[in-house]
């Protein structure tokens, strides 16, 4: 459009001369090619001069580069090839010598010798061959000059000193061998400069070349300018000429295109001439007749599925929106979404084209199972949609209808069909979720069968399940919960507490740190809300790294108070956590970032993440055992442990799982798995712990089973590191226990 408005207010004087030469009508008589191939030979010309003006440039720079690189950066590695051979003969030398210099018999060793002389001679005879190469260009001037002086040196060097200390080596004779060495030694000397010298010549011989290239290529860029500038002012000006003789038709096209997308399919198309426009003119008139015969084609593409030729998302949508916006009826609809099971290993193993047979045969059982009842859709992937409308509106009803369909659809879904020449059996999860006419949107109603086609998924596959609003709202819950848990740490949210261990004698022996979390909105959270929802994510590494730190630095902390120096400090590991492959060097930068006594420190493990990967634990246990840290094998007897196994670790701890605890009066085989673990415990070297004793009968039994230590809310609820501090000092000045909280939860 600009360039079309600058031709138009352009200067008069380039109409006046367009009109002048009578361009306008030879152009117009010229068919579009024709005018493009005249533009194209002249950009040819023009390029092939500027080439031409380049290739003369680069053949000048090449001869340069040809200058610097062949004739004098060759001999540069040639005499510098020589220098080293001549230097590395000295060094054989003195290497032969070596040794019977060090000796009193002054003899030379004769594997060293001949190995050397070998050396010298191979040298000697490439350095001949290397001054030959030198020699084979002709020389002149003052490198021929220092070539003779280097040349009569060399000749010195090898005859005199280096071949006659060849021979001498071969003979044994060390004192000859370090004579000639020695002389050998000074003539290399005398000839050394001669070749720096002939060397730095050939830099400034390199450098003047150099020179000369730049020089060339200097002349030729501006050259090469000027002729550029100069064709670009030519062919701008027939470039105009020729935008010109094509721009008006163009225009013409351009409307009638215009009112064709406009949707004006009838618009009358007029053909003048025989040029490339008339034949697009033409083109747009066949163009009318397909796009008539192409809307239903059209239709079908935008509204429907291209694989199963069911109705796709968009149409899929448009049919919700008019099921929620309703027909004056009071019935209830139900969208039902089906999802596969298993439908990737059809893909991995049968391929994507027996996959895709597979879908179109469900499809076709959808339709058939529906049977007009409702529309059948294909959402994407494995995944469709049943809309059922003009259910009862009795919501019982309603939703006997909406199970029998599920059923139906369920039936059709698990019948063997055949791929590949066998029978596959298959399976769907269903998710339903129920409707009324504006009682929702089309995206929340997707969301709510997910959410239920998610449910039957979890709950074991091929099934359904109608949408719950109970279940909804505990997954928005525990979303928002993680949200702010992501949180948490930044905000200052995070808090350990501690609860105490005590010994038979009710002396603190070490304390457990237990996480908590106060959130402004939501209060005390509950660890066993948060640290599910951690454990599922990558959460529980960020939690537990900064458990282990704060752990460590209060460790620290207490190392200068008389009453809790020997304390011993626990800390939970998750599996995850454990299994990192850099745990090992995360608990030591933090033993090191505190200063904290290994020692102190116990790793409260579970069985599952000790016997995930036996190996990889006995590592990372040995690693840390090292350092000091010692190891709890946490909620003993719950698991599924192998004695063999637990033999291997190098474990300091077991603690007995409340569970055994809390149920010793009423079931006898409690106390018997009890006294069984503290028997066992005791054999194998360990320490034990008894969790969660509340009531001083559980500490009598305990104490008769000979459990050396426990832990729970009847010696100390956990509590901040403050308060347990001031519990402590009371603890020594005769003050009770504080009574157990129920808000303190572990």
């Amino acid at each position: 459009m600009m360039a079309a408005a600058g031709w138009r207010q352009g200067p008069k004087a380039i109409r006046r001369l367009w009109r002048a030469a009578g361009l306008q009508g030879l152009l117009s008589r010229l068919r579009i090619g024709t005018r493009l191939a005249v533009m194209m030979v002249l950009a040819v010309m023009v390029a092939g001069l500027l080439a031409a003006a380049g290739i003369r440039g680069l053949a000048a720079s090449k001869e340069s580069l040809r200058v610097v690189y062949e004739d004098r950066m060759a001999p540069v590695r040639t005499l510098s090839q020589i220098a080293q051979l001549m230097l590395a003969n000295q060094l054989y030398l003195q290497l032969a010598l070596a040794p019977a210099a060090a000796s009193a018999a002054a003899a030379l060793d004769p594997v060293s010798a001949r190995q050397a002389a070998l050396q010298v001679e191979r040298n000697a005879r490439a350095i001949d061959r290397l001054w030959a190469e030198y020699l084979s260009v002709p020389r002149e001037g003052d490198e021929l000059a220092l070539a003779q002086r280097f040349g009569r040196h060399r000749a010195r060097y090898l005859d005199e000193a280096l071949m006659p200390a060849v021979a001498a080596l071969r003979a044994l004779d060390y004192r000859d061998t370090r004579r000639l060495a020695e002389s050998a030694r000074v003539l290399y000397e005398q000839a050394y400069p001669e070749i720096e010298a002939l060397i730095r010549l050939q830099f400034d011989f390199a450098e003047a070349a150099y020179r000369e290239g730049v020089r060339r290529y200097e002349y030729t860029r501006w050259l090469a300018l000027g002729a550029l500038l100069a064709s670009m002012a030519v062919l701008s000006w027939l470039g105009l000429l020729l935008i010109r003789s094509i721009a008006e038709p163009l225009r013409e096209v351009i409307a009638v295109c215009d009112r064709i997308a406009g949707g004006q399919l009838d618009t009358a198309i007029a053909v003048q001439g025989s040029d490339e426009i008339s034949n697009v003119f033409r083109a747009l008139r066949s163009m009318q007749a397909r796009l008539r015969r192409s809307e239903q084609a059209i239709h079908k593409l935008a509204y429907y599925d291209a694989l199963t030729e069911l109705p796709n998302r968009v149409l899929l949508r448009e049919r919700m929106q008019q099921a929620l916006d309703g027909d004056g009826s009071a019935g209830h609809g139900a969208l039902l979404l089906v999802d596969l099971d298993h439908f990737k290993v059809i893909n991995d193993t049968l391929g994507h084209e027996e996959g895709d047979k597979h879908l179109r045969q469900i499809a076709r059982r959808l339709t058939d199972a529906v049977a007009g009842r409702g529309l059948v859709a294909r959402l994407g992937g494995d995944e469709f949609v049943v809309l059922a409308q003009h259910l009862h509106a009795g919501e019982a009803r309603a939703q006997a209808q909406a199970r029998e369909l599920a059923e139906q659809v369920l039936a059709a879904i698990t019948s063997p069909i055949h791929l590949a020449g066998r029978p596959m059996h298959t399976s769907a999860s269903l998710g339903v979720c129920m409707f009324r006419p504006g009682a929702s949107s089309t995206r929340d109603l997707l969301k709510s069968a997910d959410t239920a086609m998610y449910q039957a998924k979890s709950e074991g596959r091929n099934g359904y399940r109608f949408f719950d609003p109970v279940l909804q709202s505990q997954l928005e819950a525990r979303a928002a919960l993680e949200t702010a848990l992501h949180g948490a740490i930044g905000a200052g949210q995070l808090a350990l507490h501690y609860q105490v261990q005590v010994d038979a004698l009710r002396q603190p022996v070490g304390v457990e740190a237990l996480l908590r979390w106060r959130h402004p909105l939501h209060g005390q959270v509950s660890p066993a809300q948060f640290i599910p929802i951690a454990e599922a994510s990558d959460l529980i590494l960020t939690l537990g790294e900064w458990v282990l730190q704060t752990a460590c630095a209060q460790l620290q902390a207490w190392a200068g108070q008389p009453h809790t120096r020997a304390l011993t400090v626990s800390v939970n590991v998750s599996a995850r956590q454990f299994a990192q492959p850099g745990f090992v060097e995360q608990v030591h930068a933090a033993l090191a970032r505190t200063g904290a006594r290994a020692d102190l420190l116990v790793l409260e493990l579970t069985e599952s993440a000790m016997l995930h990967d036996i190996a990889d634990t006995v590592r990372k246990m040995q690693a840390l055992r090292c350092l000091g840290v010692r190891f709890a094998l946490d909620d003993f007897g719950t698991g599924y442990s192998c004695l063999s196994q637990l033999q291997r670790l190098p474990l300091h701890q077991l603690k007995i799982d409340r569970s055994f605890i809390q149920d010793m009066g009423a079931r006898a085989s409690d106390a018997v798995i009890v006294q069984t673990i503290v028997g066992m415990a005791r054999t194998l070297g360990l320490h034990v712990v008894a969790e969660g004793v509340e009531t001083e009968a559980q500490r009598t039994v305990l104490a008769q089973l000979q459990c050396p230590a426990f832990q729970g809310y009847l010696f100390g609820v956990p509590q901040p590191a403050a308060a347990l501090e001031a519990w402590l000092l009371g603890q020594h000045g005769g003050s009770p226990a504080p009574a157990a909280s129920p808000i303190f939860q572990r």
